[in-house]
């Protein structure tokens, strides 16, 4: 066990998601299934086949496709509209993130966290008229996915860590700074860059504690980090920490906000964390 106030080796932890790469880390379904949706000329038909061969596969897809972060709740039926409102980008992160790590950890509101900054990251890129929105929803949504790879590789790293934020009221990323010498975010650059996710869904997720360090997606990223602070002030979920990070004045400059369209964006938001939470529990 680790004794308190004690300093783990980060090089260690290092090694220890390093191994990854010796698991075997995707079922057979899901490489091939990679492998279709790389493709440029990808049949979704014959990706859709191939996802209804997994029921589990199948029933997540849904879910998410599902959970209204383009006002779709409850209009997606099949694995083929699945396909079409998630993107094969997203689809792709997705199963990595769901076959590999799944998602829901062993700590009461992480799930419900991670939803509630796609749903805002949703919401706020709609009404930004960005590009691909469910894209920016899917960093959103795998944004703490490094606390998933501490959780699973390391948990007496992540049980010390957060051990350390209740005793001595720290940020999450604070105390794995002053435990670890890393944070999740660079865990997950390293896992993620391995898995060769896009730079458009990388960057937001590895920079959204310092979106100024963007280089190809600052506006996704600065999304993705407002969107996280947007969820910890409404009190949705629970990300490690019970703390409300301040949004880097250089991320809300670069989205242009006002209060009027903060209102919109919350509305917007209350709304279709509403029926994200009838999809997925309903």
């Amino acid at each position: 066990m680790i004794e308190p106030g004690a300093r783990l080796d980060a090089k260690a932890v290092r090694r220890q998601v390093e191994r990854l790469r010796e698991l075997p880390t995707l079922p057979a379904v899901v490489g091939r299934i990679v492998e279709l949706l790389e493709r440029p000329d990808a049949d979704l038909s014959d990706v859709a086949a191939l996802i209804e061969t997994d029921q589990v596969l199948t029933a997540h897809l849904l879910r998410l496709a599902n959970t209204a972060f383009y006002g779709l709740s409850g209009t997606v039926g099949t694995v083929t509209q699945a396909l079409t409102v998630l993107g094969t980008t997203v689809t792709r992160s997705l199963l990595y993130g769901t076959a590999v790590l799944d998602l829901r950890i062993d700590l009461a509101g992480f799930w419900e966290h991670s939803i509630g900054t796609a749903v805002a990251a949703g919401a706020l890129a709609k009404h930004l008229a960005l590009k691909k929105p469910e894209e920016v929803s899917g960093a959103g949504l795998l944004h703490d996915i490094g606390k998933v790879v501490l959780y699973k590789q390391a948990p007496e790293a992540f049980a010390a860590v957060l051990a350390r934020t209740r005793d001595e009221g720290l940020a999450f990323r604070d105390a794995e700074r002053a435990l670890l010498g890393v944070d999740h975010a660079e865990v997950a650059s390293w896992l993620l860059t391995r898995w060769r996710f896009p730079p458009r869904l990388l960057e937001p997720i590895v920079c959204h504690h310092r979106p100024t360090h963007a280089r190809a997606f600052p506006v996704e990223a600065a999304v993705v980090h407002v969107a996280n602070t947007l969820v910890r002030a409404v009190g949705y979920g629970f990300g490690g920490d019970g703390r409300i990070p301040q949004i880097a004045p250089e991320a809300w400059r670069r989205l242009g906000l006002s209060p009027d369209d903060l209102d919109q964006v919350l509305d917007v938001f209350e709304r279709d964390l509403g029926d994200a939470q009838v999809a997925l529990h309903g």
